[in-house]
């Protein structure tokens, strides 16, 4: 029940960030910023000072684990993606084979997670997320460019949260504590990522027309692919491997959240149907009010 009370609080800060938006308190210039501010400056912070703990051979092995176990997801998810999508027109097909392999494990995924394992959730989570980033500057970019785009490696290696991530563990490994005022500053300011994130998602979505999102099948098709049936794909080829649980519940539950934001972002740069893809975030992120806490209860937590 904690667990579920804490995800409807996230939900509800959504709503606030939905409202602040539709009464012009904020701008798309004032998201735009915020957004900046969430990647760049609080989300690394939150990743960095969750490895801020004694070092331990189970958690190196356990975030190896979760590696190795996070690629295998990714390639069964495009796998998924390639047969889900291939029926459909072609401005449709590759905004959907992104969305069934990218999910918005940022911004709520992160919030989520913290919500479910506490520390632990975030320095997993942001394990996951490396290789996510992997992953979208390099398959994701070559399936919403048509093939067309050069991987940017800049963007891979020189990412905020990947950055932090190196640096979190060249930490947790020679066993360097961060100093207390350092790291209570740093804490503080990591700690706005939940709200800020839920804000900004809030205010996204109120710039989203609700009226075309009951005449399109195929949005319901996605949310429940990418909401439901991918994460327990995935669970259930993954549970033969006896995986620890916080691994396989960091790698479902990141599976589980809504369209990523960053298909529309990408979309519009590269000429796509950006305008699906604003609705395929809009639909499942509204869904995943109801399909998160579902999940959480699946994966007995």
């Amino acid at each position: 029940m904690y667990v579920f009370e804490q995800i409807v609080i996230l939900f509800l800060i959504m709503g606030i960030g939905y409202y602040a938006a539709k009464s012009k308190i904020i701008d798309d210039d004032t998201t735009s910023h915020l957004s900046n501010f969430i990647v760049s400056i609080t989300l690394p912070l939150m990743i960095l000072t969750s490895f801020n703990v004694e070092y331990s051979r189970k958690t190196v092995i356990t975030i190896i684990n979760l590696l190795v176990f996070s690629v295998a997801a990714f390639i069964i998810s495009i796998v998924i993606g390639k047969i889900i999508s291939f029926k459909f027109a072609m401005d449709k097909r590759d905004i959907l084979m992104f969305m069934s392999i990218f999910s918005n494990c940022g911004f709520i995924g992160f919030p989520v997670l913290k919500v479910v394992y506490g520390n632990k959730g975030v320095l997993y989570t942001s394990i996951f997320n490396l290789v996510y980033n992997v992953f979208i500057w390099t398959i994701g970019i070559v399936i919403i460019n048509d093939k067309r785009e050069k991987i940017d490696y800049k963007k891979i290696l020189f990412n905020h949260n990947i950055i932090a991530v190196i640096v979190g563990v060249f930490l947790m490994l020679l066993s360097i504590k961060i100093p207390y005022v350092m790291s209570s500053a740093f804490n503080l300011i990591g700690s706005m990522t939940a709200p800020l994130s839920m804000i900004v998602i809030g205010s996204i979505l109120a710039g989203v027309d609700f009226n075309d999102i009951f005449k399109d099948w195929s949005l319901y098709y996605i949310a429940i692919l990418r909401l439901i049936i991918i994460p327990l794909i995935i669970y259930f080829a993954l549970k033969p491997f006896q995986i620890n649980k916080i691994v396989i519940g960091v790698i479902i539950i990141c599976e589980a959240m809504p369209g990523g934001t960053l298909c529309p972002i990408l979309a519009k740069s590269c000429n796509r149907n950006f305008k699906y893809a604003s609705k395929i975030v809009l639909i499942t992120t509204i869904l995943s009010m109801m399909t998160i806490p579902f999940m959480t209860l699946f994966l007995k937590i």
